[in-house]
């Protein structure tokens, strides 16, 4: 009879692995990859179009326009699973830029900025458990993690780009440490997520701007926090609906570790998408996403319209 119910519990915890994918992956919110307990290693494709939807103006006000310029970003990613708590990811972006505004050139495109990526998972759910020689199934815990990571700046910047629409990266060496919560509210229907992340830029020595030389000063990003709230509704055991409210806001820039004034920046954001399993191991992520700046230079927080899609295959965890 134990024997019996240890399979049973088993099989339920791969099932709801299954059943209840986690919302940091599931749906195609979040562009990095992440894996569920029942999985070993990823490989994504992916494709962004993001169409911008005004210009900043030299008072830091947001003009609207019909059409300004878009960018297209095909997209690599990758993701192991060492143990049960601990997962590495890597995304490679390949950013190209169009523009229609008189006097810049009309594309330009390069390698975007590399991101490596980290969590540390403190708990899971449904994890199994003994107690008294019977197999139990925790229901109460949620998932929690520590996420950490690293943006290397491998895209073309303001520094040694011949214009804006050259740019691919934001030329800073960025460090990421924040947390990520996961709770199933309806068991095989209704997942909540949160996350939280603080991310810092490493100041950098300018001598060139734009690939003009300039009298060498030093320059820094002002600190940024990104929060997202995701809702992740299971249709049925192949198809779920994920809903995203999310944003940031970063504090003003530091040259010769001065603060600029006006230079912070706001944004939020809504991204719907939807997530189909034709089997457990592939995974397509088609989402939709709309911004909305708040203030700012507009270097980090333009409004725009984005449409995207994510190819996953999984290499399954046969171990758990």
């Amino acid at each position: 009879m134990k024997k019996t119910l240890s399979i049973l519990a088993a099989f339920l915890l791969l099932y709801a692995g299954y059943a209840l994918p986690q919302i940091c992956c599931g749906g195609g919110v979040y562009d990095i990859a992440v894996l569920s307990l029942n999985k070993k290693a990823l490989f994504s494709a992916g494709y962004k179009w993001d169409n911008y939807s005004g210009v900043w103006n030299d008072k830091s006000d947001w003009l609207k326009t019909r059409q300004t310029n878009w960018q297209m970003t095909p997209s690599f990613s990758a993701a192991y699973r060492f143990n049960r708590q601990l997962q590495a990811g890597v995304q490679i972006p390949y950013v190209l830029n169009r523009n229609e505004l008189p006097g810049l050139p009309q594309s330009g495109s390069s390698f975007g900025d590399i991101v490596i990526s980290g969590r540390y998972e403190i708990f899971h759910e449904y994890t199994i458990y003994m107690e008294n020689k019977n197999t139990k199934m925790d229901e109460k815990t949620p998932y929690f993690a520590v996420t950490f990571g690293m943006t290397l700046p491998t895209g073309k910047s303001d520094e040694n780009s011949d214009n804006e629409i050259d740019v691919t990266g934001k030329g800073f060496y960025t460090s990421m440490l924040g947390v990520s919560f996961i709770k199933t509210v309806l068991k095989n229907k209704l997942q909540i997520g949160a996350d939280l992340s603080w991310l810092h830029s490493f100041s950098k020595t300018y001598d060139k701007y734009y690939n003009l030389e300039t009298t060498p000063y030093k320059r820094q990003l002002g600190e940024r926090f990104n929060y997202a709230l995701t809702f992740n509704y299971l249709l049925n055991f192949k198809s779920s609906l994920s809903l995203a409210l999310g944003g940031f806001m970063q504090g003003n820039h530091k040259i010769e570790d001065v603060s600029v004034p006006g230079s912070n920046e706001n944004s939020f954001g809504l991204t719907g998408s939807y997530t189909y399993y034709p089997v457990t191991y592939v995974r397509v992520s088609p989402l939709v996403k709309v911004s909305f700046p708040y203030n700012g230079l507009g270097t980090n927080a333009p409004g725009s319209f984005m449409l995207g899609i994510n190819l996953v295959y999984y290499i399954e965890n046969l171990d758990d």
